[in-house]
C-alpha cells in the first residue's frame, strides 16, 4: 500500500539583504485586500530578509549569500542575540518563480497543487495544517504567508476553510507569529469576507 510522505519543513533564515522591513506585530494576523498578492509577497519577503525591528547594529550590512556565520567579515549581526524572522509560504504560483522574483534562497515554499515538487493538494487542509504547526513550533520568529485562500474556499467549502483559518490564528497568537493572508475582495461574497476579516488586522492596498 502506498504511503504518502508528510512534507519536511526545514527551517532557514534568509541572508540579510534588505533593510526596509514591514513593521507587522508578532502574534497578529494581517488580511491584505488586493486583486493579486503583490503587496503580500513584498511584505513577506521584507520581513524575512530584513533586519530586526529593534536592531541595535546600525552598522550591519547586506549579506547576499548563505553562510553568514562562516563569513570572516566583522558584521555585528553575527553576534546578535535576537532572532531574525523565518518564513513559510503556501502559494498558487510556481515556487521557482516566487524564489526568483523575491530572491528567496532557503525559505520553504509549498505549491498548492495536485502535482509537481513540494506540492500540497488543495483538498488536504489537514496536511497543510500539520506543516504549519510543525514550523510554528520549531521557529523562534515565524512568518506565514497563505496565498490562494479564494481557491481553497471554492474547493473545500467556506465553513471548512473558516475553521482552518481560525486554527491558524490561534497558533499565531500562541507562538507569537505573523500571518499574512492576501484576499481578493471581488472573489468572495461580502458576508464571507466580513466573517473572515472580523478578527484580523486589515491592510488596504491601492
Amino acid at each position: 500500500m502506498f504511503k504518502w510522505k508528510r512534507p519536511k519543513v526545514i527551517l532557514g533564515t534568509e541572508p540579510l539583504n534588505g533593510f526596509d522591513n514591514q513593521e507587522l506585530l508578532r502574534g497578529h494576523t494581517y488580511l491584505v485586500k488586493e486583486p493579486k498578492p503583490k503587496c503580500s509577497f513584498q511584505m513577506f519577503a521584507s520581513l524575512i530578509k530584513g533586519k530586526c525591528f529593534e536592531c541595535e547594529h546600525s552598522e550591519a550590512f547586506h549579506c547576499e549569500s548563505i553562510g553568514c556565520e562562516e563569513c570572516t567579515l566583522p558584521c555585528p549581526c553575527k553576534n546578535c542575540k535576537r532572532t531574525r524572522a523565518q518564513g513559510l509560504c503556501f502559494t498558487m504560483y510556481s515556487p521557482r518563480d516566487v524564489r526568483f522574483k523575491y530572491t528567496l534562497q532557503i525559505t520553504p515554499i509549498f505549491w498548492i497543487s495536485n502535482s509537481g515538487a513540494n506540492n500540497i493538494s488543495p483538498t488536504d487542509l489537514e496536511m497543510m495544517a500539520n506543516v504549519m504547526s510543525t514550523f510554528l513550533k520549531k521557529s523562534k520568529n515565524p512568518v506565514l504567508l497563505l496565498d490562494g485562500v479564494e481557491y481553497l474556499i471554492a474547493i473545500n467549502g467556506f465553513d471548512s476553510m473558516l475553521k482552518f483559518l481560525h486554527d491558524i490564528q490561534e497558533w499565531v497568537i500562541l507562538h507569537r507569529a505573523r500571518f499574512i493572508l492576501p484576499i481578493s475582495p471581488m472573489a468572495l461574497e461580502a458576508k464571507e469576507l466580513a466573517i473572515i476579516e472580523r478578527h484580523m488586522q486589515v491592510i488596504l492596498t491601492e
